[in-house]
């Protein structure tokens, strides 16, 4: 007997497989969806081949893979697909090669798919056409045999999609003509997320012109969205001149470009690198050094461009080119979703300016780093924009963050935001006493009272040895009434937090550069220990007592992750030896908490290939072993703390519970 919903109408049940697509590149509710019946199956096809991805090594192997889909996209599924990936695959050999940094990399993201917290959220696109958080960080691979006559078949290919709307490519920086010209033909929107121009990669003074295949790739008409690696200098001393194209392509040479991330390439140590830096890098003659009648048309094409870029996204991770005003110029940023900067005083005055006079009105993701400049000139940049900005639903900030600013926040954007990262630190350098916003229980309460539809957000918080402010912490998170997802970083100190440390009233601070030398100052180092130790040790328990006093309210909590870090200062002492590194990073375990299937929550520890080796640290330090001079306190005080219960002393510490009403009374 089929089932209720197999007896709906073949519409509702697509327009049901239309909610049920998340829009990522997993899809997990849908392809459930798809196995529950064999009705559902063939109402599912058109969302589940909506979006297909073909994964490339070597051309050669093109034909076999291009007929396994043609296969499956028999009985008119062609005209369901409207956006084509085409990736890279990595072979078993360069897999292992690898597998070290994308182990770590990804252990210690932990979240997959939906991972909210890289900068990939911040192109204002279908998720499946965004770069990947590996392409932005690390770039990606290249296929092999740029030549082969097999990319035809794969022109042929894409020409099958009458729907077709956006084509991704993710296979290093080479498009190959006859796939670029296929696209061209019917107007597909393209993204690269390895962006390059090889052929401006140059011998110094040798000024040669573009090549063919990168000057159609920067003048396609279609070209929608880019990330592009960028640095001045390459292996051997050659010169890139990559950027400087790129600024012509901003200037109206690809006026169709929405979308555009700009990262920082690092360059290798090498002699001849600092010889090239040493003698500076001329100054560009365009794409076709001499060629006047080449350079004009050029010219008459970008002059052409009546209007302002259109862009959508701005994603400059470490570096804004040129410095933002150079693109206030260039783009029309009323029509500007998105953009993400590391905070300059010059660029912040003139972002805030702009903000002041309405031409910020369409932006909803704003990710401002490195806010360190805490002058007055700098902070009223930086409230003056926050307050000038239409409601966000996204924002990230790190760096200075006042509690004057957090109020605008809350005030200003708390009714539309869904996504909140806040990372108020200083610089170690800085001795300003400027006032840190501290992420009290009142500063959650605040937060909680305006942000109705907040569901995913990261901030520190001080880990006071769960007394009761660090639980009234807790408690005012769970008055987040939508919160699904939350990323604590629980921050510690060895000795006085100097951020509350008055040295009028409370002396001078324990640690201070020449007063830690002393004999007193010796004496109190086991005391510290001792206090930092019990602070922060976090066991699988903790963790777990945590996650529910959170997702009390209403269990809606999915998603918690928690993880400690030491919080330095120009006073605050440090770990001082990696002994004793390894010996805290022991109990200072980073947890991922979650509900399994039948809604039971779970804690989950991560980077455990670290959490071994300071397990071995224990092993010696705790075993008959001559102790070197440094650690010899350390035996007799984890004995103190925690005496031996069982054969594997190493494992038994223990957290302190979290405090509430009962263990006062």
């Amino acid at each position: 007997m089929a089932s209720t919903i197999e007896t709906l109408p073949l519409l509702i049940l697509e327009r049901i497989c239309e909610y049920l697509d998340s829009g990522s590149t997993v899809r997990p509710s849908l392809l459930a969806f798809s196995l529950s019946s064999r009705t559902c199956h063939i109402a599912s096809a058109a969302q589940i081949f909506s979006q297909i991805e073909l994964k490339i090594y070597d051309p050669q192997y093109l034909s076999s893979t291009l007929s396994r889909w043609n296969t499956l996209l028999t009985s008119g599924r062609h005209g369901h697909v409207r956006r084509l990936k085409i990736s890279f695959f990595e072979t078993a050999e360069e897999k292992a090669r690898d597998a070290d940094r994308w182990h770590r990399e990804m252990e210690n993201m932990h979240e997959e798919e939906g991972d909210e917290w890289n900068s990939r959220h911040y192109f204002h696109m279908h998720d499946f056409c965004r770069p990947s958080h590996e392409d932005i960080c690390h770039g990606g691979g290249s296929i092999r045999d740029r030549e082969s006559e097999s990319w035809d078949a794969l022109s042929q290919f894409i020409s099958e999609f009458p729907g077709l709307k956006d084509l991704v490519w993710s296979a290093g920086y080479y498009v190959p003509p006859a796939v670029l010209s296929m696209a061209a033909e019917r107007g597909t929107r393209l993204h690269v997320h390895h962006f390059s121009l090889p052929s401006l990669i140059q011998i110094r003074d040798e000024h040669k012109a573009i090549s063919k295949e990168d000057y159609a790739l920067c003048t396609y008409p279609s070209l929608y969205s880019i990330a592009f690696r960028v640095g001045s200098y390459e292996s051997g001393g050659l010169l890139n001149y990559g950027k400087e194209a790129v600024m012509e392509m901003v200037a109206g040479l690809a006026p169709n470009l929405a979308h555009l991330c700009v990262i920082s390439q690092e360059t290798p140590g090498e002699l001849e690198i600092d010889q090239a830096m040493a003698l500076g890098k001329p100054a560009w003659k365009g794409f076709f050094p001499g060629e006047a009648s080449c350079n004009d048309t050029i010219e008459r094409a970008t002059a052409r461009s009546s209007t302002r870029g259109k862009f959508q996204s701005l994603v400059f991770p470490d570096f804004v080119p040129r410095g933002i005003d150079h693109w206030v110029q260039h783009a029309d940023f009323s029509v500007l979703r998105s953009i993400v900067m590391p905070w300059q005083l010059s660029d912040g005055i003139v972002l805030a300016e702009v903000a002041s006079r309405g031409h910020l009105r369409s932006l909803e993701k704003l990710d401002l780093s490195a806010i360190e400049d805490e002058t007055e000139q700098s902070q009223n940049a930086l409230n003056l924009l926050l307050s000038s900005l239409s409601s966000l639903e996204r924002l990230e900030l790190s760096g200075y963050i006042s509690p004057k600013t957090f109020e605008i926040i809350v005030h200003r954007h708390g009714e539309s935001l869904h996504a909140l990262s806040l990372d108020p630190v200083r610089d170690v350098g800085n001795d300003s006493r400027n006032p840190l916003v501290t992420f009290s229980g009142s500063d959650i309460q605040l937060l909680a009272s305006n942000s109705p539809h907040l569901t995913h957000l990261r901030i520190p918080i001080n880990r006071t040895r769960s007394d009761e402010h660090e639980v009234a912490t807790y408690r005012a998170l769970a008055k987040l009434p939508r919160l699904r997802h939350l990323v604590l970083t629980l921050r510690y100190t060895i000795g006085p937090d100097e951020e509350f440390w008055d040295e009028e009233v409370d002396g001078e601070h324990p640690f201070n550069i020449e007063y830690d030398y002393d004999s007193e100052g010796e004496e109190t180092r086991p005391t510290f220990l001792r206090e930092t130790w019990t602070n922060i040790a976090v066991d699988a328990p903790l963790a777990l007592s945590i996650f529910n006093t959170i997702s009390s309210a209403d269990g809606g909590l999915e998603y918690l992750r928690l993880t400690l870090v030491h919080k330095e200062g120009f006073s605050s002492r440090g770990c001082r030896s990696s002994t004793e590194t390894s010996a805290m990073r022991w109990f200072a375990r980073p947890w991922i908490c979650k509900r399994d299937g039948g809604g039971v929550a779970r804690a989950i520890a991560f980077e455990e290939k670290e959490t071994a080796v300071c397990g071995r640290t224990w092993e010696r330090m705790l075993g008959d072993e001559e102790q070197l001079w440094y650690e010899e306190m350390y035996q007799p005080l984890y004995r103190e703390i925690w005496p031996q219960k069982t054969a594997d002393w190493k494992n038994d510490w223990e957290s302190i519970p979290l405090w509430s009403e009962e263990t006062t009374e």
